[in-house]
């Protein structure tokens, strides 16, 4: 049974939810995983923040972030098997996990740390504050980023895995309205679409810390 919930994340020591990212990734036994968790290690995803303003915008948030996103997901996923036992083919756990904790890598090396200024609001002043700007080297997109980002570390994907993690922005998804559309078929096609976009929706929304700034 699942013990991780978006009330134990928080309090969790930060080497206790890399071991616990691994180790479910180490569990689906997918070919080219030991690749991923490699290149994890080898850049910023730990102590990155998950945005440079919103959700998780802190060191280490974009962890907190994807642990949150499959605490979610794997709820749900539950949740639907209960009413609808016929999806167990399409929702395996090893999918739910790939997904949830892989949809934002695009997001490692994205964030840099620099010197912000915001005007005081009880004198007034400028002050400065250590914030977060985007510095993307390779600005592909978000979900199809880090299908590729996958994919080009050796990680085997299965279809349905791409289409989640590449529509998981759901509504927020700036894409031009002609791939809105695909992002409907999409989640007609494999319920990890629907899935993954309301945990990420949720987590982000409603579960997280925000560091106000």
């Amino acid at each position: 049974q699942n013990l991780l919930s978006t009330k134990t994340i928080p309090i969790m020591l930060q080497q206790q939810k890399m071991l616990t990212f691994e180790n479910l990734l180490l569990s689906t036994n997918r070919e080219g995983i030991d690749k991923v968790i490699e290149f994890v290690k080898g850049t910023d995803f730990y102590t990155a923040p998950a945005s440079s303003k919103f959700h998780s915008n802190y060191p280490g948030g974009l962890l907190d972030h994807s642990l949150s996103v499959y605490a979610l997901a794997d709820k749900y996923k539950d949740v639907i098997l209960s009413e609808k036992p016929e999806l167990i083919d399409k929702l395996k756990d090893e999918s739910i996990i790939i997904t949830s904790l892989l949809h934002d890598i695009c997001k490692t090396c994205l964030y840099v740390q620099t010197n912000k200024f915001k005007k005081d609001a009880s004198t007034g002043s400028w002050v400065s504050y250590l914030g977060y700007e985007l510095n993307d080297t390779f600005p592909i997109g978000h979900g199809e980023k880090s299908v590729i980002m996958l994919q080009n570390i050796g990680l085997t994907l299965y279809p349905d895995e791409m289409l989640a993690i590449r529509y998981h922005m759901g509504m927020y998804d700036d894409s031009n309205s002609s791939l809105k559309q695909a992002q409907f078929s999409a989640s007609k096609l494999t319920p990890l679409v629907p899935i993954l976009q309301m945990a990420d929706f949720t987590s982000s929304s409603m579960m997280e810390i925000e560091n106000k700034i």
